[in-house]
């Protein structure tokens, strides 16, 4: 059963994917594949970043070796969390961590929105079960290295999972609000 701390960022994160899932349904491949200018993103490739990202830290997490290396985080890492969390809060962009582009081609993204959207509810699901048996006494200990900002327990990794989907509905946004974007 899920630790009750755990469900409830669960059920947040649950909540923010909700928005890119209508996006999947109500919007067409063309509009879902709008680039609003020369090298920028489109729908898709935003919410293909976000299950890149979820991806490659449920993996770390997964395999993550608290025999190796058990640790509890404390203050620092919380406010580097609430900082984190404040500035993906913001419209400003940030370039993504290199290591998202290096293993993106890797985990064989569906470019079909309706196969992706399938593939990340498979991963979701696949975070659920780890979720759900994670030993509530490693709740506060280091699990994931974010790249900016270094450790995090679990607990602080679902909050940045729930503020980097946000931060990028503003960016979903302004594709949509595009001059040019499909009608």
């Amino acid at each position: 059963m899920m630790n009750s701390k755990i469900q409830k960022h669960w059920a947040r994160l649950e909540e923010s994917k909700g928005y890119y899932s209508a996006l999947l349904e109500v919007f067409s491949d063309e509009q879902l594949n709008f680039h609003p200018e020369q090298g920028a993103w489109s729908m898709l490739d935003v919410m293909q970043h976000l299950y890149t990202s979820e991806s490659i830290s449920l993996k770390f997490m997964q395999n993550f070796d608290f025999n190796r290396k058990d640790e509890k985080v404390g203050l620092k890492s919380q406010i580097k969390t609430i900082l984190l969390v404040n500035r993906l809060n913001s419209k400003k962009k940030y370039k993504a961590p290199k290591v998202l582009a290096e293993k993106k081609d890797s985990l064989n993204i569906s470019q079909d929105a309706h196969q992706f959207s399938h593939q990340w509810e498979d991963l979701r699901n696949e975070m659920f079960s780890f979720l759900e048996e994670f030993r509530d006494e490693k709740i506060g200990h280091f699990v994931f290295a974010h790249p900016a900002v270094g450790k995090l327990n679990v607990l602080q990794t679902l909050q940045f999972f729930v503020a980097h989907l946000k931060h990028h509905q503003y960016q979903i946004e302004a594709i949509n609000h595009h001059k040019d974007f499909p009608k």
